[in-house]
């Protein structure tokens, strides 16, 4: 029975032309099209960190498009002559390609919005998704942003050729040259990060592999920032002529690789190098048959990945929940439970790795910059008990395993108290040292009671301010694994409002102690900058009495209304 009503079923279907599982082409695109549209739309609603965010980098755009056109303008027509021109362009073309590539090589919280392994239960070949997942891609700002700078580059460089050509056969060649060319870099700004996010989507590793190579792409990206930083410092001792004659050997360099080759192309037919043209026009477009058929066979193993599943990490090792140098109890467990939360969840990790290289960069700062030294030991202090708030949302971290406390009848001081002593296992002795280290390598060792004691004592008074934030202000996280860089509960107003209250009422408790202290070290008074740090320690006591009592109270009384507002993650 079921064959005969399958063959009807058929045989209707083949006489009224329904064909199961078949869409054209260009349907398919125009489909992805509206996907990405609607998904771009949606990732705005309720999300006033990215509407924000979205503001600001589209007036930095408008303003580099304006700086681009004067700087154009500036090389070709108020210049007076064109040596500089084909300079500039092969230098910023080749930068534009290799910073598309850069950052989702090093943003490894940046993903692509039309993931290959979403399409993996549909019955789609790579080859079909590839076309529709290429016009996606130049939906988006930087796309327009950068679709709009080629655009005036190539405005310009018809101007150059037409003012500055060897000849008008070369002008009329490098014309016609110019926009295949310069829309052939502009596909591979397109292609190189669509492929590198499928092969980052089609590697079989661990979850914890990608988790931790989400947060070595951060942290290398602050390296690279704070790098770009201090050498902004040294720009005044720059020999300028040495760096004006190595930019032509540079551009040069650069034009011979698959980054600057296609929009190198129109400028040497211009001036007659004709096999110079040709050779530069091969490497570009080996480099997009290369990146095309890279990226369909990643898409091709994602899809197959995603139905497979992520590779066994092994057997996993148990080990006991209470450390072994706690007395078994709630107050145990809670630390225990906090102490693998820092070691396998991303969300707490990224602070492990990011604080080392903001302090870094304070120490490298007072270096370059030795006039900043007080402001830098100031700040190192400030990062002391900013670390100490990473525990404002503790409850809201929980999520949906909160319920665990509850029907355990877990003691709200127990469980307060192990994730802070769980943090100051972690965090003390490396606080101590470095800020003991700091003065010393600044010359200032009198100033070493100040720092320790000042930065237990802010350490402290984060914790107890933690306490109170995390139980009157909680609000949903993004769940475990997630990548830090990728968490969405930062940009809501509920979490930009326990933030800055959990600073303000941070920062109070310490004023007198900051007084007190930049008084001392003004005069060079040993006996003030000490009172400073005991001043710091008993902010920090006073902190943590007061936010535990505040904390614990407020915990055993509401505890399941404060899980109904974090039940579920963002």
């Amino acid at each position: 029975m079921v064959g005969v009503l399958s063959t009807e079923h058929v045989q209707t279907a083949a006489a009224q032309d329904v064909h199961h599982g078949r869409i054209a082409a260009r349907d398919l695109l125009r489909l992805q099209l509206r996907l990405k549209w609607t998904l771009w739309k949606r990732s705005y609603r309720k999300n006033v960190g990215k509407i924000i965010g979205t503001s600001i980098g589209a007036l930095y755009g408008i303003g580099g498009l304006v700086l681009l056109v004067f700087a154009f303008l500036g090389t070709t027509l108020w210049a007076g002559e064109g040596d500089l021109f084909p300079q500039i362009l092969r230098g910023l073309g080749a930068l534009t390609v290799l910073v598309w590539l850069l950052i989702p090589v090093l943003a490894f919280g940046v993903d692509d919005t039309l993931d290959p392994r979403a399409f993996a239960l549909y019955p789609r070949r790579a080859a079909e998704l590839q076309p529709g997942m290429f016009a996606a891609a130049a939906l988006s700002l930087p796309s327009l942003f950068t679709l709009a700078a080629i655009g005036i580059g190539t405005v310009f460089e018809l101007m150059w050729l037409v003012m500055f050509g060897q000849g008008t056969a070369w002008v009329v060649l490098g014309a016609l040259a110019l926009l295949p060319a310069n829309l052939a870099a502009y596909a591979l700004c397109l292609l190189l990060p669509r492929a590198w996010f499928a092969h980052s989507a089609s590697r079989t590793s661990s979850r914890k592999g990608r988790e931790l190579g989400g947060i070595l792409g951060m942290i290398v990206m602050l390296v690279v920032i704070y790098g770009l930083s201090l050498s902004m410092q040294k720009l005044g001792d720059l020999d300028y002529s040495a760096v004006r004659d190595l930019l032509p050997q540079a551009t040069e360099i650069l034009a011979w690789t698959p980054f600057g080759a296609l929009f190198a192309v129109p400028m040497d037919l211009a001036e007659g190098n004709v096999l110079t043209a040709l050779v530069r026009a091969l490497i570009g477009a080996a480099s997009l048959v290369l990146v095309w058929r890279w990226w369909r066979r990643s898409i091709a193993l994602a899809l197959t990945s995603a139905l497979n599943g992520d590779a066994s990490s092994g057997a996993a090792k148990v080990s006991p929940l209470v450390p072994r140098f706690v007395r078994p109890g709630p107050f145990g467990a809670s630390m225990g439970r906090a102490l693998r939360y820092w070691r396998r969840d991303t969300r707490y990790l990224a602070a492990l790795g990011v604080y080392p290289v903001v302090i870094v960069f304070f120490v490298a700062m007072g270096f370059v910059l030795p006039d900043s030294r007080p402001m830098m030991l100031g700040m190192a202090v400030f990062m002391c008990s900013m670390s100490g708030i990473t525990l404002a949302n503790e409850i809201g971290f929980d999520g949906p395993a909160g319920w665990v406390n509850i029907v355990a009848d877990a003691p709200a001081r127990a469980n307060l108290l192990g994730r802070i002593a769980a943090m100051a296992l972690l965090m003390t002795p490396p606080t101590i040292v470095i800020m003991a280290v700091l003065p010393l390598l600044y010359g200032w060792g009198w100033l070493v009671p100040m720092t320790v004691m000042g930065s237990v004592g802010a350490l402290a008074t984060g914790w107890g301010t933690s306490m109170v934030v995390g139980v009157l202000l909680p609000y949903p996280s993004s769940p475990p694994g997630t990548n830090p860089m990728k968490d969405k509960s930062a940009s809501s107003s509920n979490a930009m409002l326990a933030m800055a209250v959990a600073m303000t009422a941070m920062v109070i408790p310490l004023l007198p102690a900051i007084g007190v202290g930049i008084w001392g070290a003004a005069v060079g008074s040993l006996a003030l900058t000490v009172l400073a740090g005991i001043l710091a320690l008993a902010a920090g006591a006073v902190a943590m009495l007061v936010g535990q009592k505040i904390a614990t109270a407020r915990l055993d009384a509401r505890y399941p209304d404060l899980f109904q507002k974090v039940r579920h993650h963002l």
